[in-house]
């Protein structure tokens, strides 16, 4: 494993970075959702906050996630409740806010994960890039917002590579991803009690990618560094997951 280079953060309007914020160095008992838990980086990351002992509210859509569940309690979570989100709909990620607020009392760390990816540009359809901008930029924004003021310490985006630089074949979902990473930087800015911080996962074995490249367990190992303090980050940092472990 690589030492991570120093983390290019935003600057204020009077041009001081965002102050740092104590982190949350424990993770047994800590209350954390991840959104979209059912499969590929999102199961990783459930099951590394898991085996820390957190309590979890876990996210699916269109795969259920019982096993996922029983898992995550088989690995030490003492608490497991899940949760059907659709991002690209306003009832559904309003009923999943009010459902886990109310399970839980609130959040310790929020990790927005969930997310949708298609094909070249002028293979897709309008409404397919629609479904992109819907799901991965406008519902993550909805669904923090409503979160949000109930969040006691890290909202933990779920990025990509393809929002530091341009991918040929990802324009609609860079898109979405490079709006993603503005709004989170913005927010650090604007909330800066809350340590906010984006994760990038470069190409990931995961079905977006037909299961190809990194494993997600790498990057959910990165995930738990950072909700445990482990990293030197400014609020609103890039994490780069290419300088922190290294690809198969």
């Amino acid at each position: 494993m690589r030492t991570a280079p120093a983390v290019l953060v935003p600057t204020t309007e009077a041009g001081t970075a965002p102050a740092r914020r104590a982190p949350t160095t424990g993770m047994s008992g800590a209350r954390v959702l991840v959104t979209g838990a059912s499969l590929g980086i999102g199961r990783a990351i459930a099951f590394g906050f898991a085996a820390e002992r957190a309590r979890l509210a876990l996210t699916y859509l269109e795969t259920e996630a019982k096993a996922v569940a029983e898992q995550c309690r088989d690995l030490g979570a003492p608490a497991v409740t899940l949760h059907r989100l659709d991002l690209g709909d306003e009832r559904s990620i309003r009923t999943c806010a009010g459902e886990v607020v109310s399970i839980l009392g609130g959040l310790d760390i929020l990790g927005d994960n969930a997310g949708v990816v298609w094909r070249r540009f002028l293979e897709q359809t309008s409404a397919e890039i629609d479904l992109q901008v819907r799901v991965n930029l406008l519902g993550t924004i909805k669904l923090t917002h409503l979160l949000l003021p109930h969040v006691r310490d890290a909202v933990i985006v779920i990025g990509s590579t393809a929002s530091l630089h341009g991918t040929a074949t990802l324009s609609a979902y860079g898109a979405s991803q490079w709006g993603v990473r503005g709004w989170a930087k913005a927010l650090a800015r604007e909330q800066p009690d809350k340590r906010i911080v984006l994760v990038h996962p470069l190409v990931t074995a995961t079905r977006m990618n037909d299961f190809r490249s990194l494993p997600p367990e790498r990057v959910a190992e990165v995930v738990l560094m950072v909700a445990r303090g482990e990293l030197d980050l400014e609020l609103g940092a890039d994490v780069d997951v290419r300088d922190l472990v290294r690809a198969p």
